[in-house]
């Protein structure tokens, strides 16, 4: 029997409309990869958050709303662009010499995937060291 509490997949965080705001008109093919991405995206980034208490209270995500979405399009762009750079898979750094000109390259996501940068932590208010108790008799933590 499928449980009923189940409400399928949660809604990315981004559209491919916020995308294009962000970078440039995309076309039909880049759309569509594009909304799996953003929804793949949105799956590592709910991942990554999820160690942090104050993810859990309730309005963090609506006051975070903008933020999740730089995030989002940001890995999606990201690994986007590597996709059609023409870099074989793996490559991480590139070297172009013409005479006595050369042009050096370091490739973010040089496989083309989605990548967290933990930079983004800091987008969302959740960079940084934080200390805390646990009080060994109730388990509180505070």
């Amino acid at each position: 029997m499928a449980d009923d509490t189940d409400t399928g997949p949660s809604p990315p965080f981004a559209t491919v409309d916020d995308l294009e705001r962000r970078w440039h008109t995309l076309t039909e093919p880049e759309r569509t990869q594009a909304t799996e991405l953003l929804a793949d995206a949105s799956e590592i980034i709910r991942n990554r958050i999820a160690p942090y208490p104050a993810t859990r209270e309730i309005g963090w995500q609506d006051t975070h709303r903008r933020g999740l979405t730089i995030i989002c399009c940001q890995m999606v762009r990201t690994a986007m662009e590597q996709q059609v750079a023409g870099v074989q898979t793996g490559v991480t750094q590139s070297t172009e010499t013409t005479g006595p000109f050369s042009n050096s390259y370091s490739w973010l996501s040089p496989d083309g995937y989605l990548r967290w940068n933990t930079d983004y932590l800091d987008v969302l208010g959740l960079g940084g060291q934080q200390a805390y108790s646990i009080d060994m008799t109730t388990g509180t933590v505070t």
